[in-house]
Parts: structure tokens; C-alpha cells; sequence
């Protein structure tokens, strides 16, 4: 009898995420709303390009700005809707007796007393700064917070993404609102200056150039939610903070261990290189494991780019002693379980 063939990684996920190109491309679950997105952007853009640039002097530039910032976008929106944004590996054979002898675990980063805490869903011990997304149902690495534009979780792995699309989009917004309101008070202009327009010089220029006047309304609107969305989460990057830890008050009442100066901030969030995925979603399925998502300790490569364990950059102790957790169906068998590590510790 022919064995059957052994399932993939991403046919037996976990989380809610929804798999194209037999597991090659990972999205949220929100990627009907991402859609929607990638809609509206497209048809303000197109409209921008066919009603309001022909009407300026210098049209083929300034075509080719709008164009270049709409590929900018939506380009920034695809790497962060399809990149592992640092989801941690599950350890679905790991019991409570397991979670309860390490109970006090506990790091201490620059000083700071970091518990790190039990994910029942994913069984795995979370570094510092990790979170379980409810909506997407994996743990992640520096989970900032869940982008339901974009349908999947911000992180360690694809903040910078997420930071570069929020910009683009502003200065799409603006730029589109610039112009766009420049081509109707050129309109506007001509109609005050016509003596055959009548009294209503507004409703002649909005006759006229309706759909600049419309651009204009839709992305003072944009902006008007956007902006404060940049400004927030640059707030949040210079103090290399997460929306996560704002949200819970982390560090209220207590200095931020991972805040260092504002370009040293700035640098570590945005411009290191990032740490390889631990996933291997187009590899079988580890039994070992028990489940899809594999963490090689070995520094071996593999499908999903590496899956390395990094250790913690500056903890002040080391890991806690390891713990043995008998696997079902494998009495007699004893295998070590070790809190995930992180390598977004501290900043470097």
C-alpha cells in the first residue's frame, strides 16, 4: 500500500491565516478588507491621473510623481500584508504541569524584571515584548498591534514595512490633495475672471473640474485619519515603543528598558537587518513538534528562510533551567522545552 504523502506546514497551521500558491504566500484574515484597500487607492489614483494631471502644465511629471508614489504604497502595503510579521512557533505537546514548574520565569533586560508569560493557545513561554494576536491566533515577536487594512499583524518582521506604507500613504494623500485642489482654483480662477459666468463662479468651476474638487474632499478626509496615525507611531519609534505596550501601560509606571536615544531608536526598529522567519510553512509538518511550525536550534536553513533561535542580547541572566514535558503517546520519552528567545531584546 502506498503511504500517504506527509501534509505541509501550512495545511495543518493554527492560526487563522489564509495560504496561496501552495503556502508560498501567507495573508491575514482580513484580506478581504486589504482588498477593499488596494481598491480605493487604485481608483483615486487612476482618477487623479485621467482627470486632474492633464489639466496642469507639466503633465507628464506630474503623472509620473503620482504614479511613482502609488506603486510606493502599494508595493509597502503587499510586503506588510504577506510578510511573517514574527509569529512564534507553536508547541501544542507541551502541558500544564510543563507551564506550572515554570511558573516564576522571569528575564532581566538592562536592569528591568521582564516576566515572561504562558500562551495556552500556542503553549510556548513568550519573550519580552511578544503577544498572541486574537484575531490572526499566533503569538508574535514585538507584536506592535493588528492592522485590519493591511489583515495582518504588525511585528518585529514587517513594522518597518507597515511605518513605510502609513508615510506613502500620507504623501499620496497630500500630494494628490495639492494638486488636485491647485487644478480646481485654476478653474476657479477662470470663472472669476470670466464676465459670462453669472453669479455663481464656485458652481461654474465645480461644473467644470468636478472631479479635483472630489479628490480634494477624499484626501483632506484621508489625511485627516492618517496624519495622526504617522505622528503616533513616530512617537512610538523614536522611543521604541509598541502600540501593544501603550495600550497595556507596560512601562507606566517603570523606565522602558529597550528605549535608548532617539536615532539609536530610530535604527534599531527601522533600519537593522531583520532576523530570519522561524517558519518553514512548504516544509512536512514536524511531529516532533506536533504541529506545522518548526524551530531549528541548529542554525540550519529551510523553506521559510532560516527559523533560527536567537539568543537574548543582554539579558543579565540566563535562561531558565530547562523543563521536561512527556509527549502523548510517548511515555519514556522526555524532551526539553525552552522559552522561545527573542532577538529583539535590546537595541543595538
Amino acid at each position: 500500500m502506498a503511504s500517504q504523502p506527509s501534509l505541509k506546514g501550512w495545511q495543518t497551521w493554527g492560526g487563522r491565516h489564509v495560504f496561496l500558491c501552495d503556502g508560498r504566500v501567507m495573508v491575514g484574515p482580513d484580506w478581504g478588507v486589504t482588498c477593499f484597500a488596494v481598491a480605493l487607492t487604485t481608483v483615486l489614483s487612476v482618477a487623479f491621473w485621467i482627470f486632474v494631471c492633464p489639466t496642469l502644465a507639466g503633465a507628464p511629471l506630474v503623472t509620473s510623481v503620482g504614479m511613482l508614489l502609488y506603486a510606493l504604497t502599494l508595493t509597502l502595503l503587499v510586503a506588510t500584508a504577506t510578510a511573517d510579521p514574527g509569529i512564534l512557533p507553536r508547541a501544542p505537546y507541551v502541558d500544564d504541569a510543563e507551564s506550572l514548574a515554570n511558573a516564576s520565569a522571569e528575564r532581566f533586560v538592562r536592569g528591568v524584571t521582564m516576566p515572561l508569560k504562558w500562551c495556552s493557545t500556542c503553549r510556548i513561554w513568550r519573550p519580552p515584548r511578544a503577544s498572541h494576536c486574537t484575531e490572526c491566533n499566533v503569538c508574535v515577536e514585538r507584536f506592535d498591534h493588528h492592522c485590519p487594512w493591511t489583515g495582518q499583524c504588525v511585528g518585529l518582521r514587517n513594522y518597518r514595512y507597515f511605518f513605510g506604507f502609513v508615510l506613502s500613504v500620507c504623501s499620496l494623500c497630500a500630494y494628490t490633495l495639492v494638486v488636485s485642489a491647485l487644478s480646481f482654483l485654476h478653474a476657479l480662477a477662470a470663472a472669476l475672471t470670466d464676465a459670462t459666468s453669472g453669479g455663481d463662479r464656485v458652481g461654474v468651476a465645480l461644473d467644470e473640474r468636478p472631479v479635483p474638487a472630489a479628490l480634494s474632499i477624499a484626501t483632506a478626509l484621508i489625511l485627516l485619519c492618517v496624519c495622526p496615525l504617522l505622528c503616533y507611531h513616530c512617537s512610538l519609534t523614536c522611543r521604541n515603543a509598541t502600540t501593544s505596550e501603550e495600550i497595556k501601560g507596560t512601562f507606566a509606571d517603570r523606565a522602558n528598558p529597550f528605549d535608548q536615544s532617539c536615532p539609536a531608536n530610530c535604527r534599531h526598529v527601522l533600519c537593522r537587518p531583520l532576523p530570519p522567519s522561524r517558519l518553514h510553512l512548504r516544509s512536512a509538518a514536524a511531529e516532533e513538534l506536533g504541529g506545522p511550525m518548526i524551530l531549528r536550534n541548529d542554525g540550519g536553513g529551510g523553506e521559510g528562510g532560516g527559523g533560527v533561535e536567537l539568543p537574548m542580547a543582554a539579558a543579565d541572566e540566563g535562561p531558565p533551567p530547562l523543563r521536561t514535558a512527556t509527549l502523548p503517546g510517548s511515555e519514556g520519552k522526555r524532551r526539553p522545552a525552552r522559552e522561545q528567545s527573542s532577538p529583539d531584546d535590546v537595541p543595538v
